[in-house]
C-alpha cells in the first residue's frame, strides 16, 4: 500500500496496531505499537500504560464487615500481549500507579491493589493467591540502589478529598498469570462504601 497524506486526524473503531510486512513471504506480524479501541491500553514493546475506571458501587451495601485484604472490587486485566520476536513474557514488572479520587468513599478505607490468576472473585471474599503491588504490603524496588527499600509503601486513602491523588513506584514483579487486577481492603471496615469513584492509570512491562 502506498503512503497516504491526512489533513485531518486518522480514525478507527478497532484501534490502532503498526505492523511488520515480511518481503519475502508477506506475512503481517505486530510491530510492538498499539492502542486499543477504548484508548485505556497504549503499548510501546513491552511497556504499557493502562486506566481502569475505579467504582465501589458494587460492594455489598446489605453486609458491610469487610476484612483486611478483601475484595473490594475487581478492576478488570492487565494485558499480557508482547511484540513479535521477544520472548513470551512469564512476568510483569509495575513502574507506577497513579490513583485519583473523584469522589471520597465517605468512610475511613484503607486500600490496596492486587493481582490474581483468578477472575471472578466476588466482593467481600478473600483474593485468590493475591500479589500486592500497591498497599503497605509492598517492600517497593529502589532503582538508586537497585535492590529492595528499607520502608514499605502506604495503603491507598479512598476517602481522600476529591481531587487528591496517590502515585506509588513499587518497582515489583509478579507472575503473568496473575492479569486480573483488583482493589482491596487495606484494613477492617464495617461500613457501607459504595461512594467511591476514581481513575486508576498503571504503568508496567511485560517480560
Amino acid at each position: 500500500m502506498a503512503n497516504s497524506t491526512f489533513s485531518g486526524p486518522v480514525r478507527s473503531e478497532g484501534g490502532f496496531n503498526v505492523i511488520n510486512k515480511a518481503s519475502a513471504t508477506g506475512t503481517i506480524t505486530e510491530a510492538g505499537f498499539s492502542v486499543n479501541s477504548t484508548g485505556q491500553l497504549i503499548s510501546l514493546g513491552s511497556r504499557k500504560i493502562q486506566t481502569f475506571v475505579g467504582s465501589l458501587a458494587d460492594t455489598d451495601a446489605a453486609d458491610t464487615t469487610y476484612g483486611d485484604n478483601e475484595v473490594l472490587v475487581e478492576l478488570g486485566t492487565l494485558n499480557t500481549d508482547a511484540p513479535d520476536g521477544l520472548v513470551t513474557p512469564t512476568k510483569f514488572f509495575i513502574h507506577k500507579a497513579v490513583i485519583g479520587i473523584t469522589t471520597a468513599c465517605g468512610q475511613t478505607l484503607a486500600g490496596s491493589l492486587q493481582l490474581s490468576a483468578t477472575s471472578g472473585t466476588a466482593t467481600n471474599s478473600g483474593i485468590s493467591s493475591g500479589t500486592e503491588i500497591v498497599g503497605a504490603g509492598v517492600a517497593s524496588f529502589n532503582p538508586r540502589i537497585s535492590a529492595t527499600d528499607s520502608v514499605t509503601e502506604i495503603d491507598i486513602d479512598l476517602d481522600a478529598t476529591a481531587g487528591t491523588y496517590h502515585v506509588f513506584a513499587p518497582n515489583i514483579s509478579a507472575a503473568i498469570a496473575s492479569k486480573y487486577l483488583y482493589m482491596g481492603a487495606g484494613s477492617t471496615c464495617d461500613t457501607a462504601l459504595t461512594a467511591f469513584r476514581g481513575t486508576l492509570e498503571i504503568e508496567y512491562s511485560v517480560y
